[in-house]
């Protein structure tokens, strides 16, 4: 039986959760947990050890220590300016303008923002359920999908379906980490679902993050940060940052509340 990629990313997120619950195992013991070969396990650690998320040593791997954030959480738990992004975003919005909407934690009140306008919404961000029906204007769709654990993204191969049947005019994801090279993400699985996303937008591809979230990397790549035609962040961000992207031709727009 072929194996999808979304069984291969959720072996790997299972994977991860088994080496964060403290232990060391070999490559054996994991390959008879999950029920594949020694080849396929050692594929999965190869993956995982470029991004520097495991160690391996004789008979065994077991995770790295998480590194502790560098900024506040006072920083991390500022608002971000979506109704500045959305403001920036009316020009495409014409009638019956197709949007795809990655999960995030700004993404709720970004679908509840555009909601007033006749568009249609397909999102894997299951709270976008809770959104009144009588306010709104906007058609939304809910991917549907496996739940992702403490998050509020629906994940896995019925989310990817939902997206590979559409074309959609634009796209918006907001990502966990971005820099120069690649635009990332918390988990695998999320990473694969972003990256369908891209791949069936015919139109414009938005980035947006917090400031603080700028010049670092998470977990997964979504994909490289060429690919995608603007970047949206708040007015926070360092003055050395933006410099250095405007000389390197990314295209970014600061938002003001």
């Amino acid at each position: 039986m072929k194996i999808s990629q979304g069984d291969v990313f959720r072996r790997r997120e299972r994977l991860i959760e088994r080496l964060n619950e403290g232990q060391s195992l070999t490559v054996n013991e994991l390959a008879l947990f999950f029920n594949v070969s020694a080849v396929t396990i050692r594929r999965d650690l190869l993956f995982l050890e470029k991004k520097k998320m495991i160690e391996r040593f004789y008979g065994g791997v077991r995770m790295i220590p998480a590194q502790p954030l560098k900024q506040s959480i006072e920083a991390d738990n500022r608002p971000f300016p979506v109704t500045a992004l959305v403001e920036k975003i009316l020009p495409f919005l014409v009638n019956d303008t197709q949007l795809f909407i990655g999960a995030g934690r700004f993404s709720s009140d970004l679908i509840h923002a555009l909601s007033f306008y006749d568009i249609a919404i397909l999102t894997n961000d299951a709270s976008a359920i809770s959104i009144n029906p009588l306010e709104k204007k906007a058609l939304i769709a809910i991917s549907g999908g496996e739940l992702e654990k403490n998050t509020t993204a629906l994940v896995g191969d019925f989310a990817t379906h939902s997206f590979n049947k559409i074309e959609a005019d634009l796209c918006i994801i907001e990502a966990a980490g971005f820099n120069t090279h690649e635009v990332t993400t918390k988990t695998l699985n999320e990473s694969f679902v972003y990256r369908t996303m891209l791949q069936h937008t015919k139109g414009l591809k938005i980035v947006y993050t917090p400031s603080i979230h700028l010049e670092t990397v998470s977990s997964f790549m979504i994909d490289r940060t060429f690919l995608f035609d603007t970047l949206f962040t708040d007015s926070a961000i360092p003055p050395t940052i933006l410099a250095s992207y405007q000389t390197q031709g990314i295209p970014v727009k600061v938002l003001f509340e």
